[in-house]
């Protein structure tokens, strides 16, 4: 009973580190964003390829920068052992228009941090304000 009590206050805390992962997105917060995202995190997004922490916040700190504004909503959460299952929408407001897309999130948490991300989302969509990663970005 004290084990299923305690994988509950986990997976809460699982839950509660994916929606202030968003929320700082939207804010605007590179700092808790780095914070949230544990040392030694990898991520993985889908046309993309694999990336390192530094790649993945350094992209994400470039596409917080240039966005008027920025917006996610969480559609569905739902949380297993270490890893958050996350459906979103988001949308953007670039110089260049509207980016509007559809994700799916699968985070690993450890030590109430993500260290493993990947994302999945309509790469048509994001290839319009997207450009592919250039070599010896990714790490």
């Amino acid at each position: 009973m004290a084990s299923d009590l305690h994988l509950a206050g986990d997976l809460a805390t699982n839950k509660a580190v994916a929606r202030s992962f968003f929320e700082a997105i939207v804010a605007g917060d590179t700092v808790a964003i780095d914070a949230l995202v544990h040392p030694q995190a990898h991520w993985w997004v889908q046309g993309w390829g694999d990336l390192s922490r530094m790649a993945f916040l350094n992209g994400l700190g470039q596409t917080i920068a240039r966005a008027r504004t920025r917006r996610y909503a969480v559609v569905t959460l739902t949380a297993e052992q270490d890893r958050v299952a996350v459906e979103a929408t988001a949308s953007f407001e670039f110089p260049e228009g509207t980016y509007q897309n559809t994700y799916h999130f699968l985070f690993r948490m450890s030590d109430g941090r993500i260290v493993e991300g990947k994302e999945y989302l309509d790469t048509t969509v994001a290839a319009r304000f997207y450009p592919p990663a250039a070599p010896g970005t990714r790490e």
